[in-house]
């Protein structure tokens, strides 16, 4: 644990997968930040970090999956331990829109259900 964040994927969830699921799991993993930021935050000020985390982190919506741990370090820096309701609120949304069920728990660290929902994906994508 870095700072306080659940960092069990400190390389990110990034993997070998194929292309076209790869494609799929990273944009429906940005919008669903983005959509996340924008509703908690207001969309001037979730563009402020969006341009924050391009330029000092080299963090940007097609990349986000690479970096999903130093994006919720960056947010849990700013928020404390207010960064989980955007983390909460991002994989909510990811994985209504894959239409997967979720069994939400506080205890369990937000990268586990970002990578969980990279495999599911991937098994559906075989």
């Amino acid at each position: 644990m870095k700072n306080g964040v659940e960092n069990n994927h400190s390389k990110g969830i990034n993997s070998s997968e194929t292309a076209r699921h790869q494609i799929g799991f990273d944009q429906l993993l940005s919008e669903s930040f983005d959509e996340a930021l924008t509703e908690v935050l207001g969309p001037k000020t979730s563009s402020m970090f969006w341009h924050h985390w391009s330029k000092s982190l080299g963090i940007n919506r097609e990349n986000l999956s690479n970096h999903l741990p130093k994006l919720l370090e960056s947010i849990q820096a700013v928020f404390g331990t207010g960064y989980r309701t955007v983390g909460e609120l991002a994989i909510r949304r990811a994985y209504a829109k894959a239409n997967l069920p979720l069994n939400y728990s506080s205890n369990r660290p937000l990268l586990e259900y970002a990578e969980e929902l990279k495999q599911i994906l991937a098994r559906e994508d075989k």
